[in-house]
């Protein structure tokens, strides 16, 4: 990308982020980037935010093994049991905008600290659920901590390093998640196994108590940001209302589409207000979601919208192989833990060194061979059937280790990399947005079609040719739509972003 998009999407910023433009030499220096200080500084901040990257994703993976289980024990359908990954990811997806925003114009140490807060409480009173309702109104609590962890981790990472090294701390800090997805399966799948699907939720309140410990204190605050008194007069209430329940009653509507007419008009209700909150955007003083970074900055568009076609197409494929595993081949909980752990052990070494070359290299070539390798491997997932051998599995688990980890680190630096410093949450934010968005839909494709073909069945009763076809189903829409992730980003055409992060 060239100068002038980068000039375009910086202009767009509103008034008040501009500020920093105009203010003096020493102003200026406050808000260097913490890569500056001395190393005792930074690297308390690096250990935090990769320690909050693994718990949080640490959650999601040990989770997915135990679904199985936790279905068998309060006899509730595989369609019901989706939303206990689906209603993490609905507020997710409601909440990171405005809290990513919220965290640019106050604290994001603050923001983070809260979600860290929430994460743990949510999980230890999980592992005291006594039905499958009160478990799902608990994941929600633990999204929206999730939700102010997502919009503020990367932001933090982001400000506190210079754009010559950032694709490589990037690359850490990812890493860490992709290790948080390694070990979540095994560990949950032994915590399953022997002690029972509580512990695991025990075991994610533990460590998220362990991560606030450390963060207490060692994080900075924002360089700069609002008094008390002007942030209620910053923030966008229209825009934030209008976003929250529109993306809410969307995602809800998605989900529930087989179900009744009533998720028909919600999901037409929800896009109709999301349309709105566009068209607000683009008149709003201060707005919640700079549509300035957008015109003339196709990069950062591009960017986002391969991440989105990339996350639906990937996102559910452990959900699937979990109950593949267990209910098709009847493997336990702690052997599917094993194999599981294959995809995100590869992510976590690839990823390392994609970081590190996307700081020399093209992020968005990086990027568009990692998406084309995701898509060869969900192709061959779709010849996956009840008498596929382990090596086809691992086989496919490598090669969606190594796409992904090629895709996911130089991506999220690019994005990074095409916005001024003081909208660093506002893109980190939208960046789990769309992530959270694609995981949405690719769950909703799921249980919508399990909806179809397997009626309110009880999982442990499907027949294992049943779900096997599923799954085929499954994989042929999620390559279709991960080849569009792969074309998408092929616009980029090779090009490199502005290395640089102005405060204006």
């Amino acid at each position: 990308m060239g100068i002038p998009e980068a000039d375009a999407a910086s202009a767009g910023v509103n008034e008040a982020d501009k500020s920093s433009a105009s203010a003096p030499p020493n102003a200026l220096q406050a808000s260097a980037p913490l890569a500056d200080s001395p190393k005792s500084k930074t690297r308390p901040v690096t250990f935090v935010l990769v320690l909050a990257s693994f718990v949080s994703s640490f959650a999601g993976s040990s989770l997915n093994v135990s679904i199985p289980t936790i279905g068998a024990e309060f006899h509730v359908p595989a369609a019901m049991l989706g939303w206990l990954i689906t209603s993490f990811t609905i507020c997710a997806l409601a909440l990171a905008l405005p809290i990513g925003r919220l965290g640019d114009l106050s604290s994001r140490r603050t923001i983070l600290m809260i979600g860290i807060g929430l994460f743990t409480v949510a999980n230890i009173s999980s592992a005291f659920a006594p039905n499958i309702q009160v478990m799902i109104g608990l994941r929600v609590l633990q999204g929206i901590g999730g939700a102010c962890m997502f919009s503020t981790n990367q932001a933090i990472m982001a400000d506190a390093y210079p754009p010559q090294i950032r694709g490589r701390m990037l690359g850490i800090t990812i890493s860490a998640v992709y290790f948080g997805l390694a070990c979540g399966p095994v560990v949950g799948g032994l915590l399953t196994a022997h002690i029972g699907w509580r512990a695991v939720f025990i075991s994610m309140a533990v460590m998220g108590a362990l991560t606030f410990t450390v963060a207490f204190g060692r994080l900075p605050q924002n360089s700069s940001h609002a008094e008390s008194g002007k942030l209620v007069s910053r923030l966008d209430i229209p825009g934030l209302i209008l976003y929250i329940i529109g993306t809410s009653i969307l995602a809800w509507g998605l989900n529930n589409l087989t179900t009744s007419l009533i998720a028909i008009i919600l999901a037409v209700l929800g896009a109709t207000l999301i349309a709105t909150f566009i068209w607000w955007e683009s008149r709003a003083s201060s707005p919640l979601l700079n549509l300035a970074l957008f015109k003339n900055n196709w990069s950062f568009a591009l960017s986002n919208l391969a991440a989105f076609f990339n996350f639906t197409a990937t996102f559910a494929v452990n959900y699937l192989l979990s109950i593949y595993l267990q209910q098709v081949k009847g493997f336990g909980a702690d052997f599917a833990g094993l194999v599981m752990i294959t995809a995100p052990l590869t992510q976590a070494t690839i990823t390392i060194f994609a970081g590190r070359i996307s700081d020399k290299v093209s992020p968005f070539r990086l990027a568009s061979i990692g998406c084309a390798c995701c898509s060869l491997t969900l192709v061959s997932f779709i010849f996956v059937s009840p008498e596929s051998s382990l090596i086809h599995i691992f086989g496919n688990l490598i090669m969606m280790g190594i796409g992904f980890g090629l895709f996911a680190s130089p991506n999220t630096n690019a994005v990074m990399s095409l916005v001024p410093r003081s909208s660093l949450g506002l893109a980190s934010a939208f960046l789990g947005t769309m992530r959270s968005f694609g995981q949405v839909i690719s769950m909703a494709i799921i249980v919508v079609l399990m909806r179809m073909f397997l009626q309110d069945q009880p999982i442990n009763l499907v027949a294992p040719s049943d779900l096997a076809f599923v799954m085929r189903i499954c994989f042929i829409i999620f390559s279709c739509i991960c080849m569009l992730g792969v074309f998408t980003s092929l616009q980029h055409k090779g090009k490199r972003p502005v290395a640089s992060n102005s405060d204006e």
